[in-house]
C-alpha cells in the first residue's frame, strides 16, 4: 500500500527521532512522498483539516465555472494542502483511503482518462472526490505535470463545486462528527448521507424523526441525531456551511426537539412489555415508533386508521386492543407538538385514536 505520511499520528510517521523527543521540544525528522520533512509539535488534526478546508470554500464566495475565470482574469483555483486532505480523509475510517489517494493522482497525471469519471471509481463520496481531485492537482502542480493536465484538473473540480458545493460542504464541514459517531467507512458515509438528507433536503419534522429511525435504528436513534445536532454545529460554524446559517439553526433546534421525541420509543417498549406480559403478543417496537411518526404526519386520519394498526401489529383480541389502542394514544399525545403538521391535525389524530378506543371498549360491553 502506498502512504503518504502527512498529518497522521506519530506511529504513522517515518521518523528518525523520537516520540518523546516531540514532548521535550525537539524537532522530529522524517519523510512525506519521498522528501525530508520536519514536524513540530502537535499533529495536523481533523479539527485543524476542518478549519482550512472550510476557509477554503469560503474563499468562494460565488461558484464560477473554471472558462469564466480564466477569461475574466480571476485567481487560479486554490489548492488544499495534502496535510488536511490527509486529516479528512484519516476521519472517514477508510484503511484504504490513502492508497486510493496516490493511485487517482498518478493515474490523472498521467493524462488517462476523464478526471471526474476517475474520481467517481475512486471514491463514492463527492467530496471525497473533490479531495482527491484536489491532491491530484496539488501533486501535478508541485512535479510540473503538463499543462493540459492541470487545467483539466481544474476544470473539473470548477465543475464538481458547481455541481455539488452544498453537498462538498456538508460533508467537509461535519466530517468529524461523524467519525465519532461510525466506527468504520461504511457508517461514516451513511451518517453523511443521513446529515445531507437532513439539511439539505425539504423534510418535515416527522419525515427527519422516520428518517433518523430508519437509518440510525431504535437503539441508536438517541446518539445519532445528538451526532446531528454536533454536525449542524460544526457547519453552522465553519466559515462557508452547506446551506443558510438560518435553516442550520432552525433544524437545530428541531432536532432538539426530536431528542424529546425519542423518550417516546422508551413508551413503545413499555407498551410491548405490557402487551406480552398480559396478553401475550409481543411488539416490533421500533416499528411501531415508525408507524407513530407516521400517522402524526397525516392530517386526514379516521378511527379505522387506528384499528387496522391494530391489526397490522397482530393485536386481535379485544382485551389486546384496548390496551393496545390507549397506550398507542398516550404515546401519541407525548410526542412533540412539533412532530405533527400542526396543531389541528395532532387534535384530529388525537380524536381518532380515541375513537377507535371507544370503539373497542363498546365491543367489550356487548
Amino acid at each position: 500500500m502506498n502512504r503518504i505520511e502527512a498529518g497522521l499520528p506519530s506511529s504513522a510517521f517515518s521518523s528518525t527521532t523520537s516520540h518523546a523527543d516531540v514532548q521535550h521540544g525537539q524537532q522530529q525528522v522524517g519523510t512525506m512522498l519521498g522528501q525530508a520533512t520536519v514536524a513540530v509539535a502537535g499533529e495536523f488534526s481533523l479539527a485543524d483539516s476542518a478549519e482550512e478546508l472550510s476557509l477554503h470554500m469560503a474563499e468562494k464566495t460565488e461558484d464560477k465555472h473554471h472558462s469564466e475565470r480564466k477569461m475574466r482574469g480571476d485567481a487560479p483555483l486554490q489548492t488544499l494542502s495534502t496535510e488536511a486532505i490527509l486529516a479528512y480523509l484519516a476521519g472517514t475510517h477508510d484503511a484504504d483511503a490513502q492508497e486510493k489517494l496516490v493511485e487517482l493522482a498518478r493515474f490523472l497525471l498521467g493524462g488517462k482518462g476523464d478526471p471526474r469519471q476517475a474520481a467517481g471509481r475512486a471514491f463514492g463520496d463527492v467530496s471525497q472526490q473533490y479531495l482527491g481531485l484536489q491532491y491530484a492537482l496539488r501533486q501535478g502542480e508541485s512535479e510540473g505535470a503538463p499543462e493540459d493536465v492541470l487545467d483539466g484538473l481544474r476544470e473539473a473540480l470548477a465543475d464538481l463545486e458547481l455541481e455539488s458545493g452544498p453537498q462538498i460542504r456538508a460533508g467537509l464541514n461535519t466530517v468529524s462528527a461523524a467519525s465519532a459517531y461510525a466506527e468504520d467507512s461504511r457508517g461514516v458515509a451513511e451518517f453523511q448521507r443521513t446529515y445531507r438528507d437532513v439539511v439539505l433536503g425539504e423534510s418535515s419534522l416527522a419525515k427527519t424523526l422516520a428518517l433518523a429511525l430508519e437509518r440510525f435504528g431504535g437503539k441508536d436513534v438517541g446518539r445519532g441525531l445528538q451526532q446531528l445536532i454536533q454536525a449542524l454545529g460544526l457547519d453552522l460554524a465553519a466559515a462557508r456551511p452547506s446551506t443558510s446559517p438560518d435553516r442550520l439553526q432552525s433544524l437545530m433546534q428541531d432536532l432538539y426537539q426530536l431528542g424529546t421525541a425519542v423518550t417516546v420509543l422508551d413508551g413503545c417498549a413499555e407498551l410491548a412489555a405490557k402487551l406480552e406480559r398480559d396478553h401475550g403478543k409481543a411488539l416490533d417496537t421500533e416499528r411501531l415508533m415508525q408507524d407513530l411518526v407516521n400517522v402524526s404526519n397525516e392530517k386526514w386520519v379516521s378511527e379505522a386508521r387506528f384499528s387496522g394498526l391494530a391489526g397490522s401489529h397482530g393485536v386481535v383480541t379485544v382485551e389486546g386492543r384496548i390496551a393496545f389502542l390507549g397506550g398507542v394514544r398516550a404515546l401519541l399525545k407525548d410526542l412533540p407538538v412539533q412532530v405533527y403538521a400542526d396543531a389541528d391535525t395532532r387534535q384530529s389524530v388525537l380524536n381518532a385514536a380515541q375513537q377507535a378506543l371507544d370503539t373497542a371498549i363498546d365491543e367489550e360491553y356487548e
